[in-house]
């Protein structure tokens, strides 16, 4: 800030100063931060704009759990780019992780000459969980619901929540979920954050539906499945929704909306987006003898034609999440 005071000054360039105050991001400096550029200059003081602006910091600021969706490029990092994280989990030493690593790449010959690792560690989460979920809004990465280890020792599926800001690298517990959940999905539509199905505490697969709201750091149950459902996948394109599963393919808008099934029966499988196709990948059939197969298939679905098509490359290996019990098949 003292950097822009001093370019006002220099040839008196005032007339730009409300032009300028729009690149400072003000809503990266700390609330003592905020305070002492208030008071720091005459020129700021008697500014209008820069009143507004520290004021739409220290609101960004007290507002905690809505700094999701207040981000701008104010509140925004200048240098931003894509990051591979990879969160919780299981280790065969240990029943439940805090971990949370970034991919990191680095050049493949310094690899070999320096040993550089290219994954990196952040602060952990607050708690070890597994099977659970995660999703991106505003820059913050959503961690919900998974299996926990108790106090007791006992362990199950579980409704806290918390949330990572990259910026500081630090974690903040958010409004729990109604439902315990493992096995679910949680997408990212506009300003809400939506959590389906599941399995809870007692391993009930569950038809509820509940959504988070960062203003109000609240959960709320919305419109259910028509039946019951876990193990399934999700994927959030062009502010929709889609769920897969059992052989059923929906969309949230507001309501849930059958689309076409998919060609073969799933579950503990992945669902990503190419532009505008879905592709599932891997996880779980039966075959004629009812016992567990993996499925190398990878399927895409067009999203304007409404229709499956069975991809001609598969996956190397099948690939599912372990199951700890009996899973059924519709």
């Amino acid at each position: 800030m003292n950097l822009a005071v001093r370019w006002l000054e220099h040839n008196c360039r005032y007339q730009y100063m409300d032009e300028l105050l729009q690149y400072v991001r003000f809503g990266l400096m700390d609330v003592d931060t905020l305070h002492t550029v208030a008071l720091s200059h005459p020129l700021v003081q008697a500014s209008e704009t820069a009143t507004a602006l520290i004021n739409e910091a220290l609101a960004y600021h007290q507002s905690i759990y809505a700094q999701p969706v207040w981000q701008t490029r104010r509140t925004k990092p200048r240098f931003q780019s894509d990051t591979l994280y990879i969160i919780g989990g299981k280790k065969r030493e240990i029943c439940k992780v805090k971990e949370l690593r970034y991919f990191n790449p680095v050049d493949q010959e310094n690899v070999h000459i320096a040993g550089i690792a290219n994954w990196s560690e952040l602060a952990p989460m607050p708690v070890g969980r597994s099977h659970h979920c995660v999703a991106v809004m505003g820059d913050f990465l959503f961690v919900a619901g998974g299996e926990a280890e108790h106090s007791t020792g006992r362990t199950c599926a579980v409704r806290t929540a918390c949330r990572y800001d990259p910026r500081t690298n630090s974690w903040a517990e958010i409004a729990p979920m109604k439902n315990c959940r493992e096995h679910f999905v949680l997408g990212a539509v506009d300003e809400y954050l939506y959590a389906v199905g599941g399995r809870n505490e007692l391993r009930q697969v569950l038809p509820t539906v509940e959504r988070y709201c960062p203003k109000k750091n609240k959960w709320t149950f919305v419109q259910s499945f028509d039946r019951s459902l876990s193990c399934h996948a999700g994927y959030v394109v062009d502010g929709l929704l889609w769920i897969s599963g059992r052989k059923r393919f929906t969309q949230f808008e507001n309501k849930w909306l059958s689309r076409s099934p998919m060609l073969q029966r799933r579950v503990y499988h992945s669902m990503a987006a190419v532009q505008r196709k879905l592709y599932v990948l891997g996880g779980n059939d039966l075959d004629y003898n009812n016992d567990r197969i993996l499925v190398r298939h990878i399927d895409s679905y067009s999203i304007d034609a409404d229709q499956w098509t069975r991809c001609s490359f598969n996956m190397l290996t099948g690939k599912y999440c372990t199951p700890k019990e009996e899973t059924r098949y519709y």
